[in-house]
């Protein structure tokens, strides 16, 4: 099988991660390069989507959705588990599964709409910002109640799951990459994050500094996270 990722970037995390605590060494890992044009022709030649993560199997299945690719490795590799055994682990963790991918949706449509980063390819609108910014909020407050509601350390229990690579793919890529902070009020996701931060499959490759350049300081670093118009004053200067 075959990989073909950005290392670094948000939805390929996913699988980063993933794979580290799996222990999986046995795929071709492709690490692509997003400002080499030659690097994504690689991918190009071999998905017309042009789309990462995209996962190639031994028989020339293309997968392309990072969730889908979570839960076929996890058919693939069931040991150690990590979507859980019973009907009722497994409902839990696609729960949290299903909250944590909807945060990393509504942060991409506020980075998407606010970012200098996406200046140039779409137009930026603050309202819409706004909105992603406020519902990226809400996720995060969801992800702190099921951490409350199933008594950690991780999102479903005392296990780790596919849920836990995905929300700290978002979480870690929206702090390091955009410098966007938990709020400090959300204690138990905040706790939750730094205890994930010293795992070995935590360590995020660099990021491109002509990214960097771009992305880092998408909030106001003095905007009070607690309160309910998070978002507000963030798009607006940006």
């Amino acid at each position: 099988m075959k990989l073909y990722e950005l290392n670094w970037a948000l939805y390929p995390r996913r699988i980063g991660i993933y794979l580290s605590e799996k222990e999986i060494t046995d795929i071709d890992r492709v690490a692509l390069d997003a400002m080499d044009a030659e690097s994504i022709g690689k991918l190009k030649a071999v998905s017309s989507l042009g789309t990462v993560p995209m996962l190639q199997t031994e028989d020339g299945l293309k997968i392309r959705s990072s969730i889908a690719i979570l839960e076929y490795l996890e058919d693939r590799y069931p040991q150690p588990n990590m979507i859980g055994r019973s009907s009722a682990e497994q409902a839990r963790t696609r729960e949290a599964m299903s909250i944590a991918d909807e945060t990393a949706l509504q942060f991409g449509i506020w980075a998407h709409k606010a970012s200098p980063v996406f200046a140039g390819m779409e137009e930026q609108n603050p309202t819409t910002a706004r909105f992603g910014a406020k519902a990226y909020l809400k996720q995060l407050e969801r992800l702190d109640l099921i951490l409350a509601e199933n008594q950690g350390p991780f999102l479903t229990g005392s296990q780790i799951t596919i849920a836990d690579c995905i929300a700290m793919a978002t979480v870690q890529f929206a702090a390091d990459g955009y410098g966007v902070p938990l709020p400090g009020r959300l204690e138990l996701l905040c706790a939750w994050y730094e205890f994930f931060k010293q795992r070995p499959s935590a360590y995020c490759p660099p990021y491109p500094e002509p990214f960097l350049t771009h992305a880092y300081g998408l909030p106001d670093h003095g905007l009070d996270w607690s309160l309910d118009d998070i978002g507000w004053n963030v798009v607006l200067a940006a």
